[in-house]
């Protein structure tokens, strides 16, 4: 017993510079990592310092116009499935789409948005999306909290984003994506 605990001890202290150059390795890595994150957030704000007035200004113009929308839709139509399926539907989305490319279910994510039957449908997905975080591998926040079709316009290709238009024309829904 004694000869079997004296070799794990010889083996443990034989192994030892490598064990310490892991843990180091480690270490060094995961602050070269916060530092990225913290350098990519500093790019993004002085970005976001960077806008130009009118763009600020379009940029609320068109929030607004969409909170009118989302606001009004389900007064005016009635949805076809209940809210509860778009809270759903809008997690699933969000999981198709929250890590930034990486691993992504963009193609899911595009079917998802075929569900919509009219304005009010999209209206209460888009409301129960909200603004949620984007991130790289899980980690790294991907710029400011999306809506809904921000997360669409800015994760699907061209061709989806064509399907999801097409779609929505021929049921007669206002909503396109850019």
């Amino acid at each position: 017993m004694s000869d079997k605990r004296s070799e794990i001890q010889g083996q443990l202290i034989s192994n030892l510079p490598m064990i310490i150059l892991a843990g180091g390795t480690l270490y060094l890595a995961s602050k070269i990592l916060k530092g990225a994150g913290q350098t990519a957030d500093e790019i993004a704000q002085a970005l976001q310092l960077k806008k130009s007035d009118e763009q600020v200004k379009s940029e609320k113009q068109s929030q607004e116009a969409i909170e009118r929308y989302v606001n009004e839709m389900p007064k005016k139509q009635k949805p076809t499935r209940p809210d509860g399926f778009w809270a759903q539907l809008a997690e699933r989305i969000y999981r198709d789409t929250q890590f930034s490319a990486v691993g992504d279910a963009h193609d899911d994510a595009r079917y998802c948005m075929t569900y919509v039957g009219n304005d009010a449908d999209f209206a209460l997905l888009y409301k129960y999306y909200g603004r949620r975080q984007e991130t790289w591998l899980g980690i790294f926040p991907d710029g400011g909290l999306k809506d809904l079709t921000q997360a669409i316009s800015s994760n699907l290709n061209k061709a989806q984003k064509q399907s999801i238009n097409k779609n929505y024309a021929r049921k007669g829904i206002a909503i396109r994506f850019v």
